[in-house]
């Protein structure tokens, strides 16, 4: 069993995968609960520990606290030149966030083809997947870093005399402060995906006929999904809620 853990700015994300890559078991932290947290029961059958982490310290130490009662070896995922079948073009490319490297591989493991991965969470990122010259492997070929939902909205309720209020809900024509910030913000993200989306049909190697699926994932995933149906976006769209968990899993099968 492969225990895999994606400690993201807001939640610690869990999924224990057996060796057929099958979800056993699942679950999830708030990062201020970290730090109370009882180790789950079905973590003793882990024989390795990997773990993804954009938090710093305040996933890092309780964790640690919670291995402490494991006899797995852990394994603190960085991005890499190469692994799982995905090159690397980030400069350097241990910079990118290891959350984004591990969607990105098991996107790669799942399509085999060209795709945007996008997560939608405290920060929205929108990277691109291409081909890579050899012919069996993938290429991180660029991609955005923005605020995501609520990031914007507290960024708007902070530097604003005229908004104090929580969003509503997307409507075509706002005709209040809570839609409006509801809409528009929907927008800005939308706005993100689709223009990285509209990026990625230039790059030269890809054949412009060719269909670019958009795999979602994060906690604003089903937001963001239903602001690119609305803006009509003429792309697959595909909600993965374990993308990371799963890319961490192949990243660690591969050191088996």
């Amino acid at each position: 069993m492969i225990l895999a853990i994606d400690a993201g700015n807001t939640r610690c994300k869990w999924a224990l995968f057996d060796p057929k890559a099958s979800v056993v078991a699942e679950g999830s932290w708030l990062n201020e609960a970290l730090a109370d947290s009882v180790l789950p029961a079905c973590w003793q059958e882990a024989k390795r520990i990997v773990v993804s982490n954009v938090a710093g310290l305040v996933a890092s130490r309780p964790l640690l606290t919670l291995f402490e009662q494991l006899k797995a070896p852990v394994h603190w995922v960085h991005a890499s030149h190469a692994a799982a079948g995905v090159f690397n073009s980030y400069q350097p490319p241990e910079a990118l966030g290891s959350d984004r490297w591990a969607g990105l591989i098991a996107a790669w493991q799942h399509y085999r083809a060209p795709c945007l991965v996008v997560s939608a969470g405290t920060a929205l990122t929108v990277d691109m997947l291409g081909r890579h010259e050899q012919p069996s492997g993938g290429e991180f070929k660029g991609g955005t870093i923005s605020p995501g939902f609520r990031l914007m909205h507290q960024a708007l309720l902070q530097n604003t005399d005229g908004i104090r209020t929580l969003p509503g809900m997307w409507r075509t024509a706002p005709t209040n402060t809570g839609d409006a910030l509801y809409t528009g913000i929907s927008h800005a993200m939308a706005g993100s995906v689709l223009l990285q989306w509209q990026q990625m049909k230039t790059l030269p190697e890809l054949d412009p006929a060719i269909v670019i699926p958009c795999v979602l994932t994060g906690g604003d995933a089903e937001l963001l999904r239903q602001a690119l149906v609305q803006a009509q976006a003429d792309m697959p769209i595909t909600i993965d809620a374990s993308l990371v968990l799963r890319g961490l899993f192949y990243l660690e099968r591969e050191c088996l």
